[in-house]
């Protein structure tokens, strides 16, 4: 039987109201020992940390390490907490206890799925930046437990990964003064992690997020201790500090098992995972991490697209839903980041706040995984590529006409500064018969279009449309020619397109079923 609002609500009362006390002894030797105490005073547990021993990243490619990251390959970002309830990517809520209540909760399910997808790995957003714990913690009553789901959550995740043959990873974010204050903050992720690296066995990897952005992380903890306290647990645990919204090109979070590009492919010359990192030479292999959900266009940062989010909105909730990626739109880059040297994606995908996934994320999910396994089910190769491309205008050389005719889906051409209308023109070389056009615009800001083919002279309408978005799939009459253009006759902003493709005739490639 579920428990009633008022219940609920006494329960929150009472939860905080009975925090506890979580202190740190520093003891000679680099042993540090964790007390939590209750509010009543009593001995609610008392960790052993050991910061005695440093460890640092892998120095070569050979590294076992290293190897077994890379055979990981294709992840899953279970990116689930109390987000999916307040329906913001940086969740403020005061009262995350009360509002986790997944009515249809099935974590077996979850790893079916991804298993399904093909995904070897995953990573479970334990503590995101509501405060909420998805496990049962001695060190604050702001857990799992307390909700109205009442099970460790963590527990199941990782018993159930184990069970299908997937490498559990958690999530961890390393909130501090400015978004949590708290004078204890070292005492308590110190704690907070080591419950996590000690209780459920080996953990295959830890993810921790926002170490080195002023006011989080605790100002009296170091990345090597934090480091140094998990490798101490788990020699060969993996551990990502994240390196942020880039490329990969900097290493901002050190020591590092792994660099990553947070919704950024690697660099287009390619990843270089050979560093030299505070004197020391080191092999970084390089995680990309896009998301799987579309919300509008809103941005949290420098995007490889916009109107990307991490976590999963259903409808029925008073916040606008997301809505998957379609399959060949996030195909094309994680192909790219393999081929610029990434060793593996981590895509963020999750149940929404039913605490089930939805059957177009599931869709979405097993096509991809089909695609990535078998290339004859991957999308054909656009016959604009690598072609010659004119603009009626550009912003500037950077957003050149052949940037939407590269191949690249994170290059784009922009038309002139306050622009609201423009063409794009590629010449294919050669005639060619084309029936489908896929266009993936920056923003939403076109309003009316139309696709014309040169037959001789004179150009001849394709085909007409309103809006584009962030992937648009058009079919149409075959037509023979070798020069085509997309005019955009109204906009709201200056037009701005990541790709522009043309395709022939689709073929109807039947996605089996796993």
């Amino acid at each position: 039987m579920k428990p009633s609002i008022v219940a609920l609500l006494m329960t929150v009362v009472a939860v905080r109201a009975a925090e506890p006390t979580v202190t740190e002894e520093r003891m000679p030797g680099g042993i540090s020992v964790i007390k939590i105490t209750s509010a009543d005073r009593r001995a609610l547990a008392s960790y052993r940390i050991d910061l005695s021993t440093h460890h640092y990243p892998a120095a070569g490619a050979d590294d076992k390490l290293v190897k077994r990251f890379r055979s990981w390959r294709f992840g899953a970002f279970l990116c689930f907490n109390s987000n999916q309830y307040s329906g913001q990517e940086f969740c403020p809520s005061k009262d995350p206890v009360s509002e986790f209540q997944p009515t249809s909760l099935e974590v077996k399910e979850w790893i079916q799925t991804i298993k399904a997808a093909g995904m070897k790995y995953a990573v479970l957003t334990v503590r995101h930046t509501s405060e909420l714990l998805l496990w049962d913690s001695q060190t604050s009553p702001v857990n799992v437990v307390n909700s109205a789901y009442r099970k460790d959550l963590v527990k199941e995740y990782v018993t159930e990964c184990r069970r299908q043959g997937i490498e559990p990873g958690f999530y961890y974010c390393l909130w501090g003064n400015a978004w949590r204050p708290n004078p204890n903050a070292r005492a308590i992720i110190l704690a907070q992690l080591h419950e996590l690296a000690t209780r459920y066995g080996k953990i295959a990897y830890f993810w921790l997020d926002m170490p080195h952005l002023t006011g989080w992380l605790a100002k009296d903890l170091s990345q090597q201790e934090l480091y140094d306290s998990l490798k101490n647990v788990h020699a060969d645990t993996i551990v990502l500090f994240n390196n942020t919204i880039q490329d990969g090109s900097v290493v901002q979070a050190s020591p590092t098992d792994v660099i990553n590009g947070e919704m950024c492919l690697p660099p287009a010359h390619r990843h270089n995972p050979v560093r030299t990192v505070e004197g020391r030479t080191c092999y970084l292999p390089f995680e990309y991490e896009p998301c799987s959900q579309q919300r509008g266009y809103e941005l949290l940062g420098r995007w490889d697209y916009p109107g990307a989010v991490w976590f999963t909105y259903g409808s029925g909730k008073p916040f606008v839903p997301s809505k998957p990626f379609p399959a060949e739109f996030l195909y094309h880059r994680i192909q790219l980041a393999y081929q610029r040297g990434a060793a593996s994606v981590l895509l963020a995908c999750a149940p929404d706040y039913t605490g089930k996934f939805r059957q177009e994320d599931v869709a979405q999910l097993l096509r991809l995984g089909q695609m990535l396994k078998d290339p004859s089910l991957a999308p054909p190769r656009s016959l604009t590529t690598g072609c010659r491309a004119t603009a009626s205008s550009v912003w500037d050389a950077s957003y050149a006409a052949e940037r939407a005719v590269d191949g690249d889906p994170a290059t784009r051409w922009g038309a002139a500064k306050g622009a609201t209308n423009g063409w794009l023109e590629v010449d294919l070389g050669k005639p060619a018969t084309i029936s489908r056009a896929v266009i993936s615009e920056g923003w939403d800001r076109v309003r009316q279009f139309i696709l014309e083919a040169r037959i001789g002279d004179t150009w001849h309408p394709v085909t007409t449309g309103t809006t584009l978005g962030t992937y648009k799939e058009l079919s149409f009459d075959r037509v023979t020619a070798q020069i085509f253009r997309l005019t955009i006759t109204e906009a709201t902003d200056v037009p701005t397109l990541w790709e522009f493709q043309l395709f022939p005739l689709k073929k109807q490639n039947v996605i089996p079923r796993p």
